[in-house]
């Protein structure tokens, strides 16, 4: 018996043998994300069924130095639970799924399996929920993976998904436990706090899973706002909306925002008439806070039709919330003053749409024509950003012909994170064969849905201009979330603090166990 066919045995001793999955396809699924497949692939996927029995695993796994990769809702496109070397093991942790819920002292804890639509509809019957409350992709994404990569959407107003952190139990590449923020080691201190001494859970934030494994998430909670209203507006370019996105940011206000371009539009308006329309009603008269407001905003959807961002060539869309329906106008009465200086309002139908459906389906994976998906990013200063666009413009223009060539092509989005950060956000699309990964992910019937033969020079092409675009990132100041193994980070930092970095890696992870790769983290530092 080889030494690895041994380490899978004492695992599948550990956790049950139905619970280590080793056959070829579903290797190749757990060895691919949205963007692409690992050159590395999987030798086991292993499903723990608690949180105690994960750290367990993760213990056995260092005593054999197995190497270790985490996935969550496996929703990546920046390569970060696909094996960075031979012989890993993924740990898949769907099947994680506890939440306690501690109305008293106002926090919630839960295993790293649990998604953003579960803990939503857990503590919605409660009148609670977390200040941040998910990506739009809430319905797979987990809360650690959030607490990993950092996510925003709903509760921007909120910051990121690391704002609503109380504590964190991590265990790291030495087996050991550690628990941040008020818990401690007697049985009367818990998890209700995240800040004593130094702040320990933030070291584990965003971290791409690099430093330690989530094993406990403890997030803060507040009551359900009863209160909401929502506006649109359509921008005749791009500058006027972010110029009123800026100065909105600046009051504080807004829950969720999000600006798109003419093409994202045309797709956010596809998605919703692609809906159910029974389910998009159903949808709408359930999430209102009576009857009447139901009805109004059916009505109005219905009223604006098709045609109501047909003039803008871009649009933003803003939410409030408040104690009651009238503090929710009131904030939204204060929005409209300062959109109406730079566009003209439309037709609300999207912010409803999405208040009703926060978390969508992930047809977004496949394009409305069936082509791949592959989103980037840049978070940026206010300052940088105008500057930002119009380098973006001008690559845009120097790839056109080879673009359309290659049946290459992309859209865009965009949000201010609290009041002094703007997520720019361009997405690729291009026609080329699905792969494994859309095949087992997308959630409606595929063939309904256009394929292409396979495009290596679309895909080569896609690369080339990803990488020019993180180069212009970078020369524009611009920062990034979902780091996985990506998007450059330990390279672009001080020489300090890149060395700080490393001996906290090798520190908690010495034989650079867990995640390796993610960060930056490889077997040169």
């Amino acid at each position: 018996m080889t030494s690895i066919e041994n380490n899978i045995q004492k695992i599948s001793s550990l956790i049950g043998a139905e619970n280590v999955i080793q056959d070829q396809e579903s290797l190749h699924f757990y060895s691919t994300d949205i963007f692409g497949t690992s050159k590395e692939q999987a030798i086991a996927v292993v499903r723990p069924g608690t949180a105690d029995e994960l750290i367990s695993l993760i213990k056995l796994c260092i005593e054999n130095e197995v190497t270790l990769s985490t996935r969550g809702g496996g929703a990546s496109y920046t390569s970060s639970f696909p094996p960075a070397r031979k012989d890993t093991v993924i740990i898949d942790s769907q099947r994680l799924k506890k939440i306690e819920v501690n109305e008293e002292d106002m926090f919630v804890t839960v295993e790293p399996g649990v998604t953003w639509l579960e803990l939503y509809e857990t503590l919605k019957p409660l009148g609670l929920r977390t200040p941040h409350w998910g990506p739009f992709s809430g319905r797979v994404a987990t809360i650690a993976g959030s607490m990993s990569f950092h996510a925003i959407s709903h509760g921007t107003n909120n910051a990121v998904s690391a704002d609503s952190l109380s504590s964190l139990q991590v265990i790291t590449g030495t087996g050991e436990i550690i628990e941040t923020g008020s818990q401690g080691s007697d049985e009367a201190s818990s998890r209700f706090f995240r800040h004593y001494g130094p702040d320990l859970g933030g070291l584990f934030l965003g971290d791409s899973g690099a430093l330690g494994v989530k094993t406990r998430i403890t997030l803060k909670l507040v009551k359900y706002p009863e209160g909401f209203a929502a506006c649109s507006f359509g921008f005749e370019n791009f500058e006027n909306l972010f110029n009123a996105m800026k100065e909105i940011s600046k009051l504080g206000l807004v829950s969720d925002n999000h600006g798109l371009d003419p093409r994202k539009q045309k797709t956010a308006i596809m998605e919703m008439e692609n809906a159910s329309t029974i389910a998009a009603a159903q949808s709408i008269m359930k999430s209102s806070r009576n009857v009447f407001d139901g009805l109004t905003q059916l009505m109005k959807m219905g009223l604006a039709g098709r045609g109501f961002l047909k003039d803008a060539a871009y649009s933003g869309h803003f939410t409030t919330e408040g104690i009651n329906s009238k503090e929710a106008k009131l904030k939204l009465a204060e929005v409209r003053k300062v959109a109406q200086k730079f566009g003209k309002e439309v037709a609300n139908s999207i912010p409803l749409y999405l208040h009703a459906n926060p978390f969508m389906e992930l047809t977004p994976i496949l394009g409305p024509n069936g082509e791949l998906w592959k989103p980037t990013h840049s978070v940026l200063p206010f300052s940088k950003v105008l500057k930002h666009n119009q380098d973006y413009q001008s690559l845009m223009s120097e790839y056109e012909g080879r673009m359309e060539k290659h049946g290459v092509y992309m859209n865009m989005m965009f949000s201010f994170i609290d009041s002094n950060a703007f997520l720019y956000e361009p997405t690729f699309l291009w026609q080329d064969e699905q792969t494994i990964y859309h095949k087992k992910v997308y959630p409606l019937d595929l063939k309904n849905v256009p394929t292409f033969e396979r495009n290596p020079e679309g895909f080569e092409l896609v690369h080339e201009i990803k990488d020019r675009l993180e180069e212009m990132a970078r020369n524009n100041g611009a920062i990034h979330f979902q780091i996985g193994k990506d998007y450059p980070y330990l390279k672009t930092r001080t020489e300090s603090t890149r060395k700080l970095l490393v001996t906290l890696k090798k520190e908690l992870d010495p034989k650079n166990l867990i995640n390796p790769g993610n960060l930056g983290f490889d077997e040169s530092n």
